[in-house]
């Protein structure tokens, strides 16, 4: 977390002031963004840790938000807790994930793992489309969080640091939106009136694209074209197969909180077929220890589909109490329904199922408790900044929380929408995508960028003259740019590179490299978008 001082860091600073400078005489929008480019400069260019920069982006959009938005220092600060107990969500589940993993770790069930997805997937190309695209999609729409859970394993099987930190962040979000138990979609849904289910059928339209696009994509960062060559195929089917099924669960009424689940259980499905195939291993599986192995995947998997009912899910929200309020704002942590208990609760049951002494626990834990530190701060203080930028001019009139006079010229959201809508009028539906994928990485998640940027969207819509549905159409297209972000998000890369214990200049090569894919994704989400809007989809 220390920043030592070098003539990297005085470049640095010499740059921000440049920035700063630039920004108040020319225009609110670079002071608006200012705390992301801060972000990108530290991360890209002089390789800071994710944390580091979290703490120093919090920072400064505070003062920001205060000095130059019209925010009181209480709104500011009472917006930074509210994004920080908000993050919990994934916060906590990150850090039992993490924990789960060193558990099996420990008791070489990721070596068990890895040995048997070799006999699936012979090759780095087939393994890597397996577990990033298949398993990724499947494990995350569960609400398991593949940054924490993938990295170690892939190590296991002999990637290198950067592949395995590659596929983990650009498989975190195969499906786009279908993550967490499809949060992104319900949560948004229930706060804007919205059907989820049409919803739902507006952003599995891009994916067969747009998750062909993620396959191929992880290809070439484990291998360049080389391994595009070697893995096309693969990396095809497997895009199609999660994008069309998904669409297809959609249309045949499948519970959108399962969506992803079941694309990615039919992904694996039909990349094992053609794998099976091509076996010339004579040597048999050993289904008791595979079993042994992956126990405890088996028991997260089993309390996830439990808690997805919506009975279940309904009744055990009652259960821990009403929510209470940062101003007028809920806060309801609905601690029963949350993956993270059921993370920690499949934690404490593994212990036994892997027979993990008391030595090897204390050992794991020791190691885990000097791991958390950074993938804490880079999700939650993401988070803080989103929602600092959300409140930024508004102010407390009767203990709740409204726009101020200048809010509509001095909101950092509002700042950068009336921007890219003076800018780019009607053409803005080619450019929707990247608000979506702006706020996912400011925010640390799609969900989060979801929520603060609909009122956006949908404002931007009416000054364009969108209908309804054509509205939609742009949301979903922001929804996938949100879920496309989670391969150059900050919180997400920096927890990848701490489970395997790397350091800052890998999460600044990771993000360098994917930032050129992922840009190239976006715009044509942006084509697709305007396609689509075109054609009244």
């Amino acid at each position: 977390m220390k920043m030592k001082p070098n003539t990297d860091l005085v470049l640095y600073l010499l740059i921000v002031l440049a920035i700063l400078i630039t920004a108040v005489l020319y225009t609110s929008i670079t002071l608006a963004l200012f705390p992301l480019i801060l972000v990108f400069l530290g991360i890209i260019i002089f390789r800071q840790s994710g944390a580091t920069m979290a703490v120093l982006g919090w920072i400064t959009a505070l003062a920001l938000a205060v000095i130059y938005f019209h925010t009181g220092i209480d709104v500011a600060l009472a917006a930074s807790l509210y994004g920080i107990i908000k993050s919990l969500g994934i916060t906590v589940a990150v850090l039992f994930t993490m924990y789960l993993i060193f558990l099996m770790k420990e008791a070489n069930a990721l070596e068990v793992i890895a040995g048997a997805i070799r006999r699936v997937a012979a090759t780095k190309e087939e393994q890597a489309i397996f577990i990033g695209v298949g398993f990724g999609a499947f494990v995350t729409s569960l609400g398991v969080v593949t940054p924490s859970l993938f990295p170690p394993l892939l190590i296991a099987m002999g990637f290198d640091p950067f592949s395995a930190v590659s596929i983990a962040v650009l498989g975190y979000n195969a499906t786009t939106s279908f993550a967490l138990l499809s949060i992104p979609v319900t949560l948004p849904a229930s706060l804007f009136a919205i059907d989820p289910v049409l919803l739902s059928y507006k952003i599995c339209l891009y994916l067969p694209v747009l998750s062909t696009l993620i396959s191929f994509a992880m290809l070439y960062m484990i291998g360049g074209f080389a391994s595009v060559r070697r893995g096309w195929f693969s990396a095809l089917i497997s895009g199609l197969c999660i994008g069309i099924s998904a669409l297809v669960f959609v249309l045949a009424g499948a519970p959108v909180l399962l969506i992803g689940v079941l694309a990615g259980a039919f992904t694996m499905f039909v990349l094992y077929i053609l794998s099976a195939s091509k076996q010339t291993s004579k040597e048999k599986l050993d289904m008791r220890k595979f079993l042994w192995a992956i126990s405890p995947w088996l028991v997260l998997i089993a309390f996830a589909l439990v808690i997805s009912v919506p009975q279940i899910t309904q009744a055990l929200k009652q259960v821990d109490g009403p929510a209470f309020y940062i101003f007028d704002k809920p806060v309801d942590f609905d601690i029963l329904i949350q993956i993270y208990t059921w993370i920690f609760l499949a934690c404490l049951i593994s212990i036994p199922l892997l027979k993990l002494n008391g030595g090897q626990v204390k050992k794991v834990t020791k190691l885990w408790a000097g791991r958390i530190l950074q993938p804490f701060l880079a999700y939650s203080l993401f988070f803080a900044i989103a929602y600092i930028m959300a409140w930024s001019a508004m102010k407390v009139v009767n203990g709740n929380l409204v726009p101020s006079d200048a809010y509509h010229e001095f909101n950092m959201n509002l700042v950068v929408a009336n921007a890219l809508a003076g800018v780019f009028g009607a053409s803005f539906v080619y450019v929707a995508a990247w608000l979506g994928l702006f706020g996912a990485v400011v925010g640390g998640s799609e969900a989060s960028s979801n929520v603060m940027f609909y009122p956006i969207q949908k404002n931007i819509a009416q000054k364009i003259g969108l209908s309804d549905s054509q509205f939609l159409t742009t949301y979903a297209a922001h929804a996938n740019g949100g879920g496309i972000a989670s391969a150059i998000t900050p919180s997400k890369i920096n927890n990848a590179v701490v489970t395997i214990n790397g350091d800052a200049t890998l999460e600044s090569r990771v993000m360098r490299k994917h930032l050129v894919a992922v840009m190239l994704i976006t715009i044509i989400t942006g084509i697709m978008n305007a396609l689509f809007v075109a054609w009244n989809l």
